[in-house]
């Protein structure tokens, strides 16, 4: 039988293990917010575009040991426009000259990161289609561009062990690919959904190329499988070298200084009325794509300097461009342009995301569609159809120069880029009305910017070192093991103290 001893030392033990219980559960709240809290590290991408370069810096959390930071939690904390256009605008590439080109831009990008994370952060330059079109027409260029890249690099103090790797041209498909997970990322579409058939499709629209990507299970080419968060996403994705909008106007314009029959002024119906641009024989013909499809005639005088005539003229201007987009080259129904195969028709079910020159263009023809952006800024046409659009693509064409009160330097070509978006999606891509309902223009989302950079990064962070990723003193399991283990004993004590001082205060009545 307990003594009222044997009940005081059991109601001093059990103090003293409900004290320890309480220390335990501090202890384990100190541990969550230090160690289960991950430390970050931050990469910096530069997306090495056909018109300019852009460097992005990106965090995420530097323990990935659960799993989510694979592919999940990169977000942008910084992004900083290198001046200067593109980063062949560097003549001669030596690295005192890439980093004259970079330095304003990198230096304000990397103050952002943690002096103690700075080694620790890498760095990645992606060049793209205007690389890809300047490498086909002088390798040794790019060659040296690059390694002066890679030299200036490595001078920056931060993680860059493997130069070939971290600078380099992308492909085609390996941008499409990185846009549409950088897009369903910020949408929510993979980790919290995990329902492939919901995702976004992307068209991607840039200087020298456009991209378009989307869910087709059932695609006989550019098919593209990937395993995210365990769900298998089958992707057809297409890159179209020389369709972004400024090298499709370079072959447009090089079309019409053919029919021209060697005139050097010319009439431009998709230039507003009373423009008129001045260009070289070297400015339009100078380049990969157009050698490839719009050979000049050989009467052409190479020292020519061609006038081209804005005209305004919406129906000639869209006959124009759809010679372009050759479908009579198409040998299956499955087939965009140029015999480009694509899943025809796109279901309207499907929602998609254009991005980059999509949005900039759009955002100037929009209060001619009497469309407003959305509360984030971005353009959603579920009642909009394609005859409105046209409609306010005629309106700009037609428009006098002379009525202009000061224009920016894009806004002379916005009626040849607003055709030439549209006329792509319509009929290169063949999408309707009904598609139109999902369609979205869109910038930005949650302040991040949505292209290829974001997608890359995530990807590059499943290649970290795994001696980089520092792991944690416990894992959530135990965590979550050592936290029940001290509420049961805190209770239980609790419980065995109280009975304990409740039988010891009954004896010593008696």
């Amino acid at each position: 039988m307990l003594t009222s001893v044997h009940l005081k030392v059991i109601s001093i033990l059990s103090i003293l293990i409900c004290i320890l219980s309480i220390a335990g559960l501090i202890t384990l709240i100190v541990i969550w917010h230090t160690k289960l809290t991950p430390f970050k590290d931050y990469a910096v991408v530069v997306d090495a575009g056909s018109t300019h370069s852009k460097i992005f810096l990106y965090t995420w959390p530097a323990d990935k040991s659960d799993g989510l930071g694979l592919t999940s939690r990169v977000t942008q904390v910084k992004a900083c426009s290198v001046p200067g256009g593109p980063i062949t605008s560097i003549k001669d590439p030596t690295e005192n000259n890439a980093q004259q080109y970079f330095q304003s831009a990198m230096t304000d990008c990397i103050s952002k990161i943690p002096s103690t994370r700075k080694r620790r952060a890498y760095i990645f330059l992606g060049g793209t289609a205007g690389l890809r079109l300047f490498d086909m027409k002088n390798s040794s260029y790019t060659k040296n561009l690059l390694n002066s890249t890679r030299a200036y690099f490595s001078t920056l103090g931060v993680h860059f062990k493997a130069p070939e790797n971290q600078v380099r041209i992308i492909s085609g498909s390996e941008e499409g690919l990185s846009g549409w997970i950088s897009t369903n990322i910020l949408m929510g579409k993979l980790l919290e959904n995990n329902q492939p058939l919901e995702t976004y499709g992307v068209s991607d629209m840039g200087g020298a190329s456009t991209q378009i990507s989307f869910i087709a299970p059932n695609a006989a080419n550019d098919s593209f499988n990937m395993n995210l968060f365990d769900t298998e996403y089958d992707i057809y994705s297409h890159s179209y070298l020389c369709y972004g909008t400024e090298q499709l106007r370079l072959l447009y314009l090089g079309q019409l200084v053919n029919d021209a029959n060697g005139s050097l002024l010319i009439d431009e119906p998709c230039l507003q009325i009373g423009y008129i641009q001045n260009l070289t024989y070297d400015d339009i013909f100078n380049t990969p794509c157009i050698q490839n499809q719009s050979i000049p005639l050989p009467s052409l005088n190479v020292s020519s300097i061609f006038s081209f005539i804005g005209s305004g003229n919406f129906s000639v201007c869209s006959d124009t461009v759809r010679e372009r987009l050759n479908k009579s080259a198409c040998t299956s129904k499955d087939c965009s342009f140029n015999n480009v195969y694509q899943p025809v028709p796109i279901p309207p079910s499907n929602k998609f995301i254009a991005i980059s020159a999509w949005y900039t263009t759009f955002n100037n023809l929009a209060p001619n569609v009497s469309l407003s952006p959305n509360k984030d800024g971005n353009f959603d046409f579920n009642s909009v159809n394609f005859n409105q659009i046209k409609a306010a693509i005629a309106a700009i064409c037609s428009q006098p120069w002379s009525d202009m009160s000061e224009p920016d330097k894009y806004r002379p070509f916005l009626c040849f880029n607003s055709m030439y978006h549209w006329t792509l999606l319509e009929y290169g891509y063949s999408m309707t009305d009904e598609n139109l309902k999902n369609f979205h223009i869109v910038k930005s989302i949650n302040s991040n910017d949505i292209g290829w950079t974001l997608g890359y990064m995530i990807n590059q962070t499943n290649a970290i070192d795994p001696e980089l990723r520092p792991t944690r003193l416990i894992t959530k399991n135990e965590f979550g093991g050592l936290l029940f283990l001290c509420l049961f004993f805190l209770i239980l004590s609790a419980i065995i103290t109280i009975i304990a001082m409740k039988y010891y205060k009954r004896r010593r009545y008696y």
